[in-house]
């Protein structure tokens, strides 16, 4: 591992002291009006010969600038365009500054047919031609977004570009959604959206243009010129068999470069999932510390949730942006969520406790889960180039409860209460002057819960009585405030500044077992928490950029921490008070080597201490059959991360290649005993520092063949773990191998036949102690055959097959069939979908974790069929 450490930081150096790049500026005006002219082709060639060095456009005000590594002495530059006389100067490769005065020409054209790129650059702007890759089967802009090389769009909704989460969502360069960009994906028509916009290196801050470049890219989303500014409106009803499906929704949206409004209500019985479109990709509010109790319910499986959710949903988002003046917008955003889920399902766990005990936990599964959950927030953003303001209320409220029945020799009900109330103000405010910035931030939230876990009868004999009712109260209240200021200045490449920082945190929580139907409070100590924390923290980080003319931006920052930590046990009588010095380093280097290839380097250091979740010393139910402590001690952990990637993309050609290498050193000073009493079981945490260690690979690649009529897309990972684990007192080395491969394809057959196949690949491979456990293999496959029989007529088939190779019986290799027709009128779209042709009701899956192996059947919806129309309303 040391070599593997000291190669990172190897690499990381090198652009310092080998890369470095000429560059070549000018630009193009009109010889008569002596007017700038954009968007003509810029192309730098060796002298005499074809051989293309690098290539780039004019911007709006006619200047280019060309890079390239290792000129020769002499290049020739080339301006080309329609409407100009083409024009070359060869010049020596360390000129500066070229101008060129061109003719205008006027060029009649015979009758043609243009057809646009479908990927075309324009500067750190991709532009996605959607009409170049719409199908038959599109209705919304995430049916597209799927296709497009170079982007990803996760199961879970999430889109990545290169391999990295998205920082921003537009429609029409305006942040509508605050991150819940799902409602655009899943509901806007791809038939209105002209382009799909990747903007690289996009700083969302105007004052910060050119200052600080972030990592990862946003998407705009261009729409047609006919869609601007008139409100559309679309409504559907859908009804099915065999139970009463319903499928209905209501959609409105208007956009225009001032004022947006997109309106959903939604409500599904079918088992797609609306409710993920509620789910933001980039908001931080709300983030606290996890649940302390849980049901005992069926974990579903990695299949299409279409046949596995049983669901009653309904959804309502409202969002609303408007222009309050130039560059000053207020938008708002309300959403409620009503969802009913129920699963079943037969579990075994296989517990490796020592080479020669094995422990088993068997149990059938019936889950209810409730979801009421009601947020809304008001955002006032303005953005300039000489100042930027940004204040957000987050307000978001819950309800939602769990209920958990388990079947077997001793049947227990599990009832979970999960009522809780968050409030949040975010204020950020920079301002600008040539070249110094000054930033202002303040946070200020409060959260609150009641959660109470029911268990009966209950299992514990420390805990029976004659109504054999226990009830797991849990208490949480947490406060925090925080304010920072920062000032940067900027030296010609070099930039210099610091932040600095206060912040206050305040929990309470308290947690109690009542006995019987009376609820009868049970006083032993061991068995009550009442825990106080407080954190005051002082931070400054000072930080260092480098940015040369060649490209290369280096940031460098040393955040300090100083942590004063009170940690008060009011149920024992005990204090403990401590400050903590934390600090985190962190390097970050992006190396344009052209106008394709890019590699970014990351290298950190971090160091935490452990959350309130750490400092109930009394036992807490946490689910019916396990009881946990932490016994006092303060967890600490310090992390060292390295990584190195490298984002190739030619829009000439389609191609778009990733490839990100990464390893996580983490030290950490406690592990967690698990003793076991037969399925029961309590946990508490012991002092024993210990590495572990994470590191692997990802890598993708797209590409649009054109003389198949396809767009093909490969992705690959490597990953692997090794670390310990405590269980029985006994300490036991465990380590797991992960790799996949996904390859996926759709071709279009002409105009009447469409063609997808996406397959994966798994293979999972896990040693406890010196054993090393049966490896297991998954394959998956996706394939989808659609008929066009005549214009807006669609027919569909399509088959998912699952295998895993560790199930014994049929039920390895798992096969689902499903058909859908679709007739396309004017203002209505008529629909007919028939899922689980072959009323598969089972699905069985095998997979390891930690030292457990996990053998499950899962009950799956039946064949159904349903019927749906979707009409425009105006």
């Amino acid at each position: 591992m040391k070599f593997f450490f000291a190669y990172f930081v190897y690499i990381i150096f090198i652009p310092l002291s080998l890369f470095s790049q000429q560059g070549i500026t000018g630009y193009v005006l009109a010889k008569q009006t002596k007017k700038p002219i954009a968007n003509v082709t810029v192309v730098l060639y060796p002298v005499g010969l074809p051989s293309i060095l690098t290539y780039t456009m004019t911007a709006e005000d006619g200047t280019f600038v060309l890079k390239r590594d290792n000129l020769p002495d002499s290049v020739t530059v080339t301006v080309s365009a329609m409407t100009i006389e083409r024009q070359s100067k060869t010049v020596k490769s360390d000129t500066e500054f070229i101008e060129f005065l061109v003719a205008e020409k006027t060029v009649e054209l015979k009758e043609v047919i243009v057809r646009a790129p479908k990927i075309r650059q324009l500067g750190d702007t991709i532009h996605y031609d959607v009409a170049s890759f719409m199908d038959e089967t599109d209705r919304s802009i995430g049916d597209v977004l799927e296709k497009l090389p170079g982007m990803q769009v996760l199961s879970s909704g999430q889109i990545l570009y290169q391999n990295k989460e998205i920082s921003k969502f537009y429609i029409e360069g305006l942040d509508l959604l605050q991150g819940k960009y799902g409602l655009a994906t899943k509901n806007v028509d791809a038939a209105k959206v002209a382009s799909v916009q990747i903007l690289e290196n996009h700083q969302p801050v105007k004052a910060l243009k050119g200052m600080e470049i972030p990592e990862n890219a946003a998407i705009n989303l261009k729409m047609k010129q006919s869609a601007m500014g008139a409100f559309f409106a679309t409504s559907q009803l859908g009804t099915g068999l065999p139970s009463i499906l319903l499928s209905n929704e209501a959609v409105g949206m208007r956009f225009t470069h001032s004022q947006q409004n997109l309106l959903v209500y939604k409500g599904d019985n079918t088992g797609r999932d609306i409710s993920k479109e509620l789910t933001s990709y980039y908001d931080h509010f709300g983030s606290s510390p996890s649940n302390l109790l849980s049901v005992i319910a069926p974990a579903p499986p990695s299949i299409r949730e279409q046949h596995y959710l049983f669901n009653d949903a309904h959804l309502v988002s409202l969002n609303d942006l408007r222009g309050i003046k130039k560059d000053l917008t207020l938008t708002t955003n309300i959403n409620f969520l009503h969802d009913k889920q129920k699963s079943s399902s037969f579990s075994r766990q296989d517990i490796y406790l020592t080479p020669s005990d094995t422990l088993q936990i068997a149990e059938d599964m019936d889950a209810r889960l409730l979801k009421r959950e009601l947020e809304g927030s008001v955002t006032l953003e303005g953005n300039t180039d000489n100042y930027f303001l940004n204040n957000k209320l987050n307000v978001r409220s819950s309800w939602n409860t769990h209920t958990g029945n388990i079947t077997g020799s001793e049947p227990v009900a599990q009832f979970l209460q999960l009522p809780s109330f968050h409030i949040e103000n975010d204020f950020d405010y920079l301002r600008r002057n040539d070249s110094r910035r000054n930033r202002i931030r303040a946070n200020v939230a409060y959260t609150t819960r009641r959660h109470s876990l029911d268990v009966s009868p209950v299992l514990f004999e420390e805990l029976k009585n004659p109504d054999s009712l226990i009830r797991q109260d849990i208490s949480f209240d947490r406060f925090n405030a925080s304010a920072g200021v920062s000032e940067h200045k900027d030296l010609q490449q070099f930039s210099l500044g610091y932040t600095a920082g206060a912040s206050f945190l305040h929990y309470r929580m308290e947690s109690g077992l009542l006995s019987g139907t009376t609820h009868t409070p049970v006083v032993a100590d061991t068995l009550q928490n009442n825990t106080v924390r407080t954190e005051a923290k002082l931070s400054f980080s000072p930080s260092f950029g480098y940015r040369p003319p060649s490209g290369l931006q280096l940031d460098f920052s040393f955040p300090l921490d100083y942590l004063f930590l009170n940690r008060e046990d009011g149920i024992r009588q005990t204090r403990q008070k401590r400050g903590h010095l934390l600090v985190s380093p962190q390097l970050w280097i992006r190396y344009p080597i052209n106008s394709r290839l890019a590699v970014y380097h990351g290298i950190s250091f971090s160091n935490h201490i452990g959350t309130v979740n750490e400092d109930y010393r009394g036992y807490i139910l946490n689910t019916y059959r396990s009881m946990n402590r932490s016994d006092g001690l303060l967890s600490k952990n310090s992390r060292t991360s390295a990584n190195i990637s490298f984002n190739y993309k030619n829009p000439f050609t389609t191609l778009f290649t990733s490839l990100r290498l990464f390893y996580n050193n983490t030290w950490r000073n406690m592990l967690y005993d698990v003793e076991y009493n037969g399925i029961l079981s309590s946990s508490v945490g012991i002092l024993h520092p210990h590495i572990s260690h994470h590191y692997g690979a990802d890598y993708s690649i797209g590409k649009s063949i054109d003389v198949i009529n396809s767009e093909v897309r490969l992705s690959a990972n490597y990953d692997r773990n090794q670390s310990l684990t405590l269980h029985q007192g006994a300490i036991s080395a465990y380590s797991s191998g992960n790799y996949s491969l996904s390859p996926r394809i759709t071709t279009d057959v002409g105009r009447w036949m469409i063609v997808r196949y996406g397959a994966s690949y798994g293979h999972n491979r896990t040693k406890i102690r010196d054993k090393g456990m049966e490896p297991v293999n998954y394959f998956t496959q996706d394939i989808a055959l659609s008929l066009i029989p005549a214009k807006g007529f669609t027919l569909t088939a399509s088959i998912n097959h699952y295998y895993n190779d560790m199930i014994e019986s049929s039920a390895r290799s798992s096969w689902f069939g499903n058909f859908g027709a679709r007739y396309r009128m004017k203002n209505v779209d008529w629909m007919l979908d028939w899922t689980n042709i072959f009323n598969i009701r089972q699905f069985v899956t095998y997979s390891y974790s930690d030292i457990s192996s996990y053998y499950s059947v899962y009950g799956l919806r039946p064949a159904e069929v349903l019927l749906r129309v979707r009409f425009k309303i105006f």
